[in-house]
C-alpha cells in the first residue's frame, strides 16, 4: 500500500478495534459514496453552487478520514476551503480533477487491501 494513498495504521486500528467485517463495510461505503460525492462537487461547481461544492467536499473528506485515505482527505479539504471563499473556479476545477485521479489511485489501494483481507480467511 502506498503511504501517499492510504494510512495503513488507520486500517489496522479499525480492524483491531472493531472487526475486519466492519472495515470491509467502511471500504465498501467509501468506494460507493466517494464517486457520488466527487460528481456532486463537479456538478455543483459547474452550477456555481459553492455551498454544495463545500458540502460534498466536506462529506468526502470525512469519508476519507475515516478510512485513512490521505490524498482524498487532503484534496477534499482543499476543495472545501476553496469553495468557501472567493477562489477562482479554475483553482477549484484543478482540485476536483486531482480528486478524480486520487480517487482512482485510492480505489486501487483499497481493492488490494480488501483482497488481502479476504485471502486471510
Amino acid at each position: 500500500m502506498s503511504s501517499k494513498c492510504l494510512d495503513a495504521d488507520v486500517l489496522t486500528r479499525i480492524k483491531q478495534q472493531r472487526s475486519e467485517a466492519f472495515l470491509m463495510k467502511l471500504i465498501d461505503l467509501f468506494l460507493k459514496d466517494g464517486p457520488m460525492r466527487i460528481q456532486e462537487a463537479w456538478d455543483a461547481g459547474k452550477a456555481k453552487d459553492l455551498k454544495k461544492v463545500a458540502l460534498s467536499s466536506h462529506i468526502l473528506r470525512c469519508l476519507a478520514d475515516n478510512i485513512g485515505a490521505l490524498s482524498i482527505r487532503d484534496l477534499a479539504a482543499a476543495a472545501e476551503i476553496a469553495s468557501s471563499g472567493k477562489e477562482s473556479s479554475v483553482y477549484l476545477s484543478h482540485i476536483l480533477f486531482d480528486l478524480d485521479i486520487a480517487f482512482a489511485e485510492t480505489r486501487s489501494c483499497l481493492l488490494i487491501a480488501r483482497q488481502g483481507m479476504s485471502e486471510n480467511h
